[in-house]
């Protein structure tokens, strides 16, 4: 390998140049096209920041390969004066006290890339994994040609290395960061090179340095550890007793009522005031469980979690295996797996529970990992469950004919038959729509226990949906109206189980009638957030593909994200207004929009990308070629995705409303010259409005260029449609405008 394939430094270097500003407008191209244009340009400039990432694990990658004590001085000044500059560039994205995750994730979907060298990189929200490279490649063609090859090559290293995840702590930028910095890559790279009876390392071009190789609690040469005691200059007495102290704490502490949060020594050191006053943390941390196990959000640990990350260090010994044990009970991917995946998961979590089994005292370690564990299969699609097949044996275990191979715990056994069972279940429930079913007593149980509810109210609960179906299958309102608070009663299933299942058996004259009556669903729930995830779910699950529901899908999500305004139930759209009233918004929720926005660009602007295209389309025929969805759906689809966006503060949504302001700002536009654009001027009008009302929301100095550009247009506007509503629509240009400007100015 030479430096010029491994590093993308050029590639940054181009793509800061290229990308000073959007060019939004190009003559010959389509509405659609254009807005397509836009995004992809607003795509490229987050790609400078993935390419820098990517950058980063080249570096430490290379470090760990080629850095060692009697390696080229030259060489390892270049490469850490390289990592040193891309680190800074990072900080100016997401500050001084940004952080860099680069962990195991062994799930990709292309089938080419092995398991062992999928990770993924996270900052802050922003992700970069090997399903995102190849859009990135096809969006800079040969200025990215190598960066597959050149990342595998880099988890290559990683994984012969054995490092599942990586932390690193940007540097502040000081000289003595820094040097913490090196001194931690040079002790990093120096382990992986010891000989298994070294003790020490020594290092400095006079081999002054001498660290001492820590063990942790469990007699293991700990990397963390070691960085602590070089970074500290700590010698070997020091850190032993150092280690035995707080092992000891641990100890004691786990024998208490009150458990013990930490899930290792190396953690405990710096969680403790008193211990962590005294050092000076490293940059880096390797194979910190902490990394693997955290959830979205999640700040301290539980004691049950804690407990359960000390017996997964203590049982397993391969950093993969480890990896994938944490990810089979507390990963969030479980929507996405198949049924060789969940077989493999399944059975690394029936060994996890058999070790915790094997501990004294360790029912509240159980008990954790199986409500996770409930919690995650819950998510899976049932498809994935009809195709895995698992039996019970005469040994109190399990057999295996199909997917799952592998005896499976006990209460494992119970899980997957009980979803097995729903899924069949959840089948009856959608077929009575359109024929008589019959309901057998086990799936009046498996409805009682997935609801929550008696036997007596789970043959209710089918009674009330039957009555909302004629003979003929079609959807009575009324009788849904009748059953409302009944239905309410079980908002945590039935919303999901409506909206995800039965919509889609819906004949298509009912489809209007049904989706406003979950709208009045939502409006009786007291708990609307868990209806927002699933909402958003179902809005992304196909990026390239519009639904009929997606308009009603981004409403609820609009209204509940609003804090939802019960007296809303029976519009049709979501009122502009809303816009204005931020006060009102669930903080909660838009966090955890704002989180996977961010998390997810990709997806949302593949979305938005075919949204657009088919709001196009219907404008040029009158609907959508592939779904037949009318032009007035598509427009009002439009209008709420800008309203949702416009709520929450995102890179996402600054860059869509920006395109859009662009695209609507523009009266030359094809999108105001389709065959159906002079019915619909109004409409248009109206996202023009909220687009530039959105940017008055969350936008910032660099939107108000584009800004400016619309209120120089307002004449050729009003030239478009001789009316007089939309003259004086026109008119109102200005004062959209000049108020969004005034706001961004206000904030900035």
């Amino acid at each position: 390998m030479n430096d010029k394939e491994i590093y993308l430094d050029d590639a940054a270097q181009q793509l800061f140049a290229q990308l000073e500003g959007l060019e939004t407008h190009q003559k010959g191209r389509s509405a659609s096209e254009l807005m397509a244009d836009s995004l992809a340009a607003e795509q490229k400039q987050q790609d400078v920041w993935r390419i820098l990432l990517c950058e980063i694990v080249q570096d430490i990658a290379a470090y760990l390969q080629r850095v060692n004590r009697d390696g080229n001085p030259f060489e390892e000044r270049q490469v850490f004066d390289r990592l040193a500059e891309s680190l800074g560039k990072v900080a100016q994205f997401t500050g001084p006290a940004g952080r860099i995750l680069i962990r195991y994730r062994g799930l990709s979907s292309d089938g080419d890339i092995p398991e062992r060298l999928d990770y993924e990189i996270l900052l802050g929200n922003m992700l970069v994994d090997l399903d995102l490279v190849p859009a990135m490649v096809k969006r800079h063609g040969s200025l990215l040609i190598n960066l597959m090859r050149q990342l595998l090559e880099a988890y290559g290293v990683f994984a012969s290395c054995g490092i599942n995840n990586l932390y690193l702590h940007l540097p502040k930028g000081d000289p003595e960061s820094l040097k913490r910095l090196r001194l931690s890559l040079h002790l990093l790279a120096g382990l992986y090179h010891a000989e298994t009876h070294q003790t020490e390392l020594t290092l400095g071009t006079g081999k002054t340095q001498v660290v001492p190789i820590v063990a942790d609690e469990k007699g293991k040469t700990s990397v963390n550890l070691t960085l602590v005691a070089g970074v500290n200059r700590l010698n070997a007495n020091t850190m032993r007793g150092l280690v035995t102290k707080v092992d000891a704490w641990i100890q004691k502490k786990e024998q208490t009522d009150e458990g013990c949060r930490f899930t290792s020594v190396y953690n405990a050191i710096f969680g403790l005031p008193k211990i962590s006053a005294q050092l000076i943390p490293p940059p880096l941390e390797i194979n910190n469980l902490d990394w693997l196990m955290r959830e979205e959000s999640e700040t301290d640990f539980s004691r049950e979690k804690a407990k359960v990350a000390r017996i997964i260090a203590s049982v397993e010994g391969n950093p993969e295996k480890v990896a994938k044990v944490i990810k089979s009970v507390y990963g969030d991917d479980y929507p996405k797996i198949n049924a060789r995946h969940l077989a493999e998961r399944l059975g690394l979590s029936s060994h996890l529970l058999q070790a915790i089994d094997a501990k004294p005292k360790s029912e509240d370690a159980r008990q954790e990992v199986l409500t996770n564990l409930q919690k995650r299969l819950d998510t899976v699609r049932d498809d994935v469950f009809d195709n895995l097949y698992v039996t019970r044996s005469a040994d109190g275990g399990t057999e295996s004919t199909g997917a799952l191979v592998g005896a499976v715990h006990r209460q494992l056994f119970k899980m997957v038959s009980f979803f097995q069972g729903r899924s069949t279940t959840r089948k009856k429930l959608m077929a009575m729509v359109h024929a008589a079913t019959h309901f057998e007593t086990s799936d009046f149980e498996i409805l009682a226990k997935d609801f929550g509810i008696s036997m007596e109210e789970a043959h209710q609960l089918v009674e009330a949906l039957k009555k909302c179906f004629d003979d003929k299958g079609h959807f009575i309102k009324s009788a849904f109206v009748e059953g409302l608070q009944h239905f309410a009663r079980y908002e945590k299933k039935i919303f999901e189980f409506l909206w995800r299942h039965l919509k889609d058996v819906i004949s298509a004259e009912d489809r209007t009638a049904f989706l406003n009556s979950l709208q009045l669903l939502t409006a009786r729930m007291r708990q609307p957030k868990r209806a927002f995830k699933i909402l958003l779910e179902d809005f992304l699950k196909d990026p390239k593909d519009l639904q009929y529901s997606d308009a009603k899908a981004l409403m609820l999500a609009n209204l509940i994200l609003h804090e939802y305004d019960k007296s809303l139930a029976e519009m049709e759209i979501t009122p502009e207004d809303i816009l204005f009233s931020q006060r009102g918004l669930d903080q909660e929720v838009a966090h955890y929009a704002a989180w996977r926005l961010d998390r997810d660009q990709e997806v949302f602007f593949n979305k938005v990308r075919t949204v657009h295209h088919g709001l196009c389309e219907a404008l040029d025929l009158g609907m959508t070629r592939k779904q037949r969805i009318p032009v007035k759906d598509l427009t009002g689809l439009e209008r709420e995705l800008y309203i949702f966006l416009a709520m929450i503060e995102t890179t996402v949504g600054r860059s869509v409303l920006r395109s859009a302001v662009n695209e609507y700002g523009s009266p030359e536009s094809d999108i105001y010259f389709y065959k159906e654009s002079d019915r619909c001027m109004s409409q248009l009008m109206q996202n023009l409005r909220i687009a530039i009302r959105g940017l008055a929301n969350i936008g910032k100095m660099e939107c108000i260029p584009s800004l400016e550009a619309v209120k120089t247009r307002e004449e050729v506007f009003q030239r478009l449609k001789k009316t007089k509503a939309h003259r004086d629509q026109s008119r109102m240009i200005s004062e959209w405008v000049d108020e969004a400007v005034k706001l961004i100015k206000f904030r900035a």
